[in-house]
């Protein structure tokens, strides 16, 4: 169990923590102790239903989405820029959660998400066209996700050491119970309630996200020495400059405005002088501020780079099965609720996938990059095949191994992360990491919906998104060795 002073008891924030310590120390550092149980598991529990609600609610929109269609009487096309507007928001908010995080907490951040979300629910209810659910729904439900999912995935892993991989893994298993629970539910509510009184009654369900997300108590940073862990990313815009009050570098003296601009041959200097008498901090431009924030120097990694294109391509088909597998089911001649279960199946083995590639990704003989490789090889195989099952039977069992596989990237990439990058990065890491999922969604489901209107059937959009996962998977074969060479060019210099 977590002792009590592992938790700050106000709404403190890392900095103010930090500026309470009066003895100041070059050699420590300020890192979060993870209680790694106790009350651990409590914010594990908040944050798998968090995500239940919020991703459960997005991946059942296919749903939603055929039911706009006959409200509205618009094209598929057109209809699904609203799926695409919301996936791509929540996703290219990450950054901007990860940056907020970092200077107000994650619960704050997940509480205002939840706020956003209630209002964009609701007042989809009272939209009269498709166009102004471009806004309530794809830009303020859209951001609330994007708010939420981030903060709390991220979020969990600073509670545990040891459990990290299975406690993220059960985080994420919300996605896919969410959607085993929300497709049955929302089918029922349409039936009922129609569309608009769907829209309500999950904008107050939504709400308890709010109260789960309370539960989020930020922890208190700790002091100890230094540790050196990952890829080091220097920049050096941001770096605190260690000088003498007259110190001589190659035979000059520094001057100080210098170092004020930044000068990297400075940089350079100080690196070889290791004997220090006074401590000053170098004060920051707006950029180097906003660039510590956001730590965009992330991006000089060629890991972290190839990271986001592969995720740029996986996201482009990632989501074509979830919008268009019942509508695909019910061209072949499946019933529609029927159908619509098919969605609920998808789900509960992706929550089963993810509960074991959690455990296994724990296991210090099981290489994480290799289960990230196979379930996206799988994945896009597997889309690719979609139009072959035709028959209920066959769709069913497609859907449990389709829901296997995609469960795999969803518990890996936030630990590959941390293994390849260092979790002193992981949470900017990752908010990076899903703009290029967002803009990818942008265009994907779009893409889908477009050659459906040309073609008349979903084959083509199924061929055109297992094609672009596969393509990802490739893409991080390499992975490994590239980034053993980054980690050993960082040795060098």
């Amino acid at each position: 169990m977590a002792s009590q002073d592992q938790f700050s008891s106000g709404s403190k924030d890392f900095g103010e923590v930090v500026a309470e310590e009066k003895e100041e120390d070059p050699k420590d550092e300020y890192v979060i102790i993870p209680p790694d149980g106790g009350y651990g598991w409590i914010v594990t529990a908040a944050s798998f239903l968090c995500i239940l609600i919020s991703d459960g609610i997005l991946f059942s929109f296919g749903l939603i989405l055929s039911e706009l269609e006959r409200v509205f009487d618009e094209p598929v096309a057109k209809v699904a820029w609203i799926f695409s507007i919301v996936n791509g928001i929540s996703l290219m908010s990450g950054p901007i959660a990860s940056a907020l995080s970092n200077r107000f907490s994650f619960r704050t951040i997940v509480l205002t998400g939840s706020m956003f979300g209630f209002i964009g629910l609701s007042t989809s209810a009272l939209a009269q066209s498709v166009d102004s659910l471009f806004f309530t729904l794809g830009v303020l439900f859209g951001l609330s996700i994007g708010l939420i999912f981030t903060p709390i995935v991220v979020g969990v892993g600073f509670y545990f050491d040891k459990r990290r991989a299975l406690a993220t893994g059960i985080t994420v298993c919300g996605s896919g119970a969410g959607t085993f629970v929300f497709a049955p539910i929302i089918y029922l509510l349409l039936e009922t309630y129609a569309v608009r009184g769907t829209f309500l009654i999950l904008s107050a369900i939504y709400l308890n996200c709010a109260v789960l997300g309370s539960l989020l108590v930020p922890l208190k940073p700790q002091r100890r020495k230094k540790v050196e862990e990952g890829v080091k990313l220097l920049d050096i815009d941001a770096v605190p400059i260690a000088i003498e009050k007259s110190p001589t570098f190659n035979g000059r003296k520094s001057d100080p405005k210098a170092l004020e601009q930044g000068l990297s041959n400075s940089v350079k200097s100080v690196k070889a002088t290791q004997t220090v008498s006074v401590v000053k901090e170098v004060k920051l431009t707006k950029w180097a501020y906003w660039s510590n924030i956001f730590k965009f120097s992330l991006f000089r990694s060629p890991t972290f780079v190839l990271i986001c294109v592969s995720s740029f391509f996986q996201s482009i088909g990632w989501f074509v099965p979830f919008v268009y597998l019942a509508a695909h089911a019910v061209e072949t001649g499946v019933p529609k609720e029927e159908a619509s279960f098919l969605l609920s199946i998808v789900g509960i083995c992706s929550m089963m996938g993810r509960l074991i590639n959690g455990w296994l990704s724990d296991h210090p003989k099981v290489s994480v990059l290799l289960l990230n490789n196979v379930g996206l090889t799988a994945s896009g195989l597997l889309i690719i095949l979609c139009p072959f099952f035709i028959s209920y039977e066959l769709l069913v069992f497609y859907s449990v191994i389709l829901g296997l596989a995609l469960s795999c990237t969803a518990v890996t990439r936030p630990i590959l992360l941390g293994e390849l990058l260092g979790l002193e990065n992981v949470n900017n890491a990752y908010g990076f990491m899903l703009v290029f999922y967002g803009v990818a969604t942008l265009f994907g489901t779009p893409m889908a919906g477009l050659l459906y209107d040309t073609l008349g059937d979903y084959h083509g959009a199924f061929y055109l998104a297992g094609s672009s996962v596969l393509l990802s998977a490739f893409m991080c074969y390499p992975l490994g060795r590239i980034n053993r060479w980054e980690k050993g060019r960082n040795a060098r210099s």
